[in-house]
């Protein structure tokens, strides 16, 4: 059986918790190893601007690590990667981002390939 490959967009949410340039890292590198160990290849890693620390649009209940309640968080950091992976690693992958205590949310979507069309030409307008 053919182990099919497709494009996909990965955004996930860094808890806040994680506050420090070094954890953030930390947990990128922890993310982008997950990707590779499951047989991903990454193409892009952007948390730069429009990225990066943003407060959400409503709270967010997550338990938080050794706690055992509900923590409400504000804000996050954002962290979108554009990588290729094999069609049936998704549901591991999944299951290791749930698994992940750093990150609060994730997306992970597919990326529709755009057809390559030539430039048509433009009617003309008449005046």
């Amino acid at each position: 059986m053919r182990d099919r490959k497709r494009e996909y967009e990965l955004l996930f949410i860094v808890s806040p918790m994680r506050s420090s340039e070094e954890e953030i890292s930390i947990t990128i590198e922890r993310v982008s190893q997950q990707i590779t160990g499951v047989g991903g290849v990454l193409n892009n890693v952007l948390q730069t601007s429009p990225w990066g620390r943003r407060k959400f649009a409503y709270p967010m209940r997550e338990y938080a690590e050794g706690e055992a309640s509900r923590r409400v968080f504000t804000e996050g950091y954002y962290v979108l990667i554009s990588c290729t992976l094999p069609t049936v690693q998704i549901r591991e992958l999944e299951r290791l981002f749930k698994l992940n205590e750093s990150v609060l949310r994730y997306l992970l979507t597919q990326v529709e390939p755009r057809p390559v069309v030539a430039a048509a030409e433009a009617p003309a307008s008449e005046a």
